[in-house]
């Protein structure tokens, strides 16, 4: 095989890995997996700006792993992602760039479900082994559905509740 093409293969590999720690995650009751394909100083955009500026957020927000990571685990005291799958995977090795369709269900411990799709560009590093910036297209309506059941819930049952895990499936 040649580099080129062992380099795609190991970007194919990424982005699939970064794809399912989503489901990873809520399986090992372990929120740090949703960082594992991706650099310390890794940065992810949320867009369209119209979500960001819907959910009161700056229209270009990006958000350090930390963040993610809170996010993720808030997520997960709520329910879980499952089903996720991926299509129409694009890789330009040379620019070490890549880009996806993603969509899947969030199953909430309430029982709903809720749909999401999502567009994914990652920004590797040299090697292919590792996300160095992630851009988030998100469902604007399923984000902001979402945002409405983490309110709704978290006004129900108070603020500041840990992730409960035994609950996540």
């Amino acid at each position: 095989m040649s580099a080129n093409s062992d380099l795609k293969k190991q970007i194919e590999t990424t982005v699939n890995s970064f794809l399912a720690s989503y489901e990873d995650g809520r399986k090992a009751k372990d929120t740090s997996i949703i960082n594992r394909d991706v650099t310390p100083d890794c940065t992810r955009q949320l867009l369209p700006a119209s979500l960001c500026k819907a959910l009161g957020l700056p229209e270009e927000f990006l958000m350090p792993n930390d963040i993610y990571e809170k996010l993720y685990a808030d997520d997960l005291s709520l329910g879980g992602v499952h089903n996720t799958v991926s299509k129409h995977l694009t890789i330009d090795v040379e620019a070490r760039r890549a880009a996806v369709e993603s969509s899947g269900d969030m199953i909430y411990h309430h029982g709903e479900t809720l749909h999401l799709e999502f567009s994914w560009i990652f920004y590797l590093t040299g090697d292919g082994t590792k996300i160095s910036r992630v851009i988030e297209f998100a469902d604007s309506t399923a984000v902001l559905k979402m945002a409405a059941i983490a309110k709704e819930r978290a006004a129900k049952n108070g603020q500041g509740e840990e992730v409960d895990f035994d609950a996540t499936g």
